[in-house]
């Protein structure tokens, strides 16, 4: 009877320690394509925003291409990050529905430079928590191999050389739009 009941007190107490996981976004399968998941991200570029650069003459520059993306994380990644910002004493309440991130990329392809333009923290309905413009330039052919970044990145301009005039023509219509 004893033991029953220290069982019960145990699981009572082992439920109670582990934290409720948010729920996972959904990302919808025809707006964004999945490039591959590692143990604490999924990563993910908006296939539908995928688009070519229009310079101050209204011109079209296939040089340059704007990249949304979202990389969701897994609970472990989640508390890795509210951890580190408790340690830098940096608040963290915000994070409670913490889920992932969106990535705002700028691909010189002539370059094959990344500048990531601004990183929103995202929860679980894809709102944003936080935002910042951190600048960071990836220069893609110096990342290893088999790095996830330079993974994600190859195939980004893998989709690009596949999908040139789809990606031209989307740009087109938003230059004519924005006129």
């Amino acid at each position: 009877m004893n033991r029953l009941s220290l069982s019960g007190v145990g699981l009572v107490l082992g439920c109670s320690l582990v934290t409720a996981a948010p729920a996972q976004p959904v990302i919808p399968e025809t707006i964004y394509q999945w490039v591959q998941s590692s143990e604490r991200m999924n990563y993910f570029f908006n296939k539908e925003k995928l688009r070519y650069a229009i310079d101050e003459a209204g011109q079209i520059s296939a040089d340059t291409l704007f990249v949304p993306v979202i990389k969701t994380y897994d609970n472990i990644q989640i508390e890795d990050i509210r951890t580190k910002r408790r340690w830098r004493m940096e608040p963290d309440e915000m994070l409670e529905d913490l889920a992932g991130e969106a990535n705002y990329l700028t691909i010189d392809l002539a370059r094959g430079v990344v500048m990531v333009d601004a990183v929103d923290l995202l929860d679980s309905q894809l709102s944003t928590l936080e935002h910042s413009e951190p600048g960071r330039e990836v220069v893609i052919e110096e990342l290893p191999e088999k790095s996830r970044e330079g993974i994600f990145y190859r195939a980004i301009l893998e989709y690009e050389q596949e999908h040139r005039e789809e990606i031209w023509e989307r740009t087109q219509k938003e230059q004519q739009n924005s006129r």
